[in-house]
């Protein structure tokens, strides 16, 4: 009766009690489980960010028999971020867990490009070439921008 009337005074002044776990990590996946204790029966909104950018949403609705065991909520409460291909990067980027609008996460998560997992040090070497590559592409789309300007305007 005490666990209940606290959970209704948590529910009324608005705070909650969100636990969750991040099961695995990797260039395209982050799974794991989250809930609402104050609120079991309500599945979490969860996403991934970096900065203010959503790399994924989703919802915490997932039945999993082994939160049923452990008797954590009705055991739906598992979730999968499905992560769009991340631009080539050799390094890792830092992105952090939001539940129902809260940053849960006080370390980074580090997402990794997949090319990183094939290439390993030679990332780095193939990331500063690209970069190079598009610098020259850079370049001479702006000469062509100009010349095709300066025709219009010489046209008038």
């Amino acid at each position: 009766m005490k666990q209940k009337l606290k959970n209704a005074v948590k529910r009324l002044m608005g705070r909650s009690e969100l636990n969750y776990h991040i099961d695995a990590v990797s260039s395209d996946l982050v799974t794991g489980w989250a809930v609402n204790t104050t609120s079991p029966a309500s599945p979490c909104s969860v996403e991934l960010k970096v900065g203010d950018k959503v790399l994924a949403r989703t919802t915490a609705a997932t039945l999993r028999e082994d939160l049923v065991a452990a008797g954590v909520g009705n055991g739906c409460h598992g979730f999968t971020l499905q992560l769009d291909m991340l631009p080539f990067s050799a390094e890792a980027r830092d992105a952090h867990l939001y539940i129902n609008g809260k940053r849960v996460t006080s370390e980074p998560i580090a997402l990794k490009s997949s090319f990183t997992d094939v290439l390993g040090e030679f990332s780095v070497e193939v990331e500063r070439r690209m970069d190079a590559l598009l610098a020259i592409q850079n370049e001479r789309m702006q000469r062509e921008f100009d010349y095709i300007k300066k025709q219009l305007e010489s046209g008038k």
